[in-house]
């Protein structure tokens, strides 16, 4: 008799386990996250302080269990793995356009920005304009989204002005910000950022178009930064099953969302801090950081605002609003 309780016991645990979400013995309702970042990094523990908060204004009613560093969904998939409850809550990067293209594209319109906070208000401010933003998140329940700070050009030779680039080979990885790069005439290279690290220093590549973050995070050979942000992520995202939801009672999802705006805000501020800290290491490492002159930043903006109205109006020609947005967000800029 006790083998058999305790074959149920273990089944019942396995059911659990691969289930979208489960009641524990304790009653509490246990929902998994998964998410792209390191354990221990910022992102991650801005991840458990909102899980915590969550557990706390529940009082114990809601449970979760994390996996960091893609562990459980990888960090390319984890929209779609979300979407069909491979877990409950998934954080990362939406990194494929399709069903996401103006998304995808507002991240381009966000260049010349200095930070996530200042990006992640203009993106909400368009969020609110464009219904046609929400309609490509629709397959799931946004628990919130926000931009990145910017990606900046990190190289292995000073650039200080327009004509630096000439000769400069750097890794991009968005197509528009390649094109953009094209036209201040530097060279595209697409590659991974593990492949750019060796392609510096084997002197293949002068470098990249990269977030402050992945200066300190991947030990980056390079010796400067000029710091204009060819774009900022708009996609970065936090997202649940809408069954992992469903099944939750409504006082219980009243407490999440209530925790929302809270948990949005430590997210933009994980992501600013994560830069901060890049770049103190950074200079501890004797990078120098070059801040173009006025003139010369507005020659950037020019260039790279003139590709991105080419490619919005590709997607213009979809039936997005994507020249609408860029000059909404334009507007908001100035």
């Amino acid at each position: 008799m006790k083998k058999n309780l305790m074959f149920i016991s273990v089944v019942l645990f396995i059911i659990g386990l691969f289930s979208g979400t489960y009641q524990t013995p304790a009653g509490a309702v246990e929902l998994r996250i998964s998410h792209m970042a390191p354990a221990g990094s910022i992102y991650d523990k801005q991840i458990t302080a909102w899980a915590k908060k969550v557990e706390e204004d529940s009082k114990g009613k809601l449970t979760f269990r994390i996996f960091p560093g893609g562990t459980l969904i990888g960090p390319f998939v984890t929209y779609d793995g979300i979407e069909k409850g491979v877990a409950d809550i998934g954080a990362s990067y939406r990194y494929a356009r399709a069903g996401a293209e103006l998304t995808g594209m507002a991240s381009m319109f966000l260049a010349g920005l200095p930070d996530s906070k200042t990006g992640s208000h203009i993106i909400t401010e368009a969020w609110k304009k464009f219904p046609d933003f929400a309609k490509e998140w629709q397959s799931v329940k946004v628990l919130w989204t926000h931009a990145s700070g910017p990606a900046v050009v990190a190289t292995t030779k000073p650039v200080r002005v327009m004509a630096d680039l000439k000769g400069l080979s750097l890794r991009s990885p968005v197509p528009e910000a390649s094109d953009a790069l094209r036209e201040l005439g530097g060279t595209p290279v697409s590659m991974t950022s593990a492949d750019m690290v060796i392609g510096i220093q084997k002197g293949t590549v002068h470098g990249g178009l990269v977030f402050k973050e992945a200066i300190e995070s991947f030990k980056l050979p390079v010796k400067f930064v000029t710091e204009f942000g060819m774009y900022s992520s708009s996609n970065w995202f936090m997202i649940m099953n809408w069954d992992s939801w469903k099944k939750i009672p409504p006082d219980l999802q009243k407490i999440i969302d209530a925790s929302l705006e809270w948990g949005r805000s430590e997210s933009i501020k994980a992501f600013d801090a994560a830069d901060a800290s890049a770049v103190a290491y950074a200079k501890g490492q004797g990078v120098e950081f070059i801040k173009l002159a006025p003139a010369e930043e507005a020659a950037w903006f020019a260039k790279v605002d003139a590709n991105n109205r080419k490619h919005a109006a590709t997607l213009d020609a979809k039936g997005y609003p994507a020249t609408k947005a860029l000059e909404f967000i334009n507007s908001i800029r100035k």
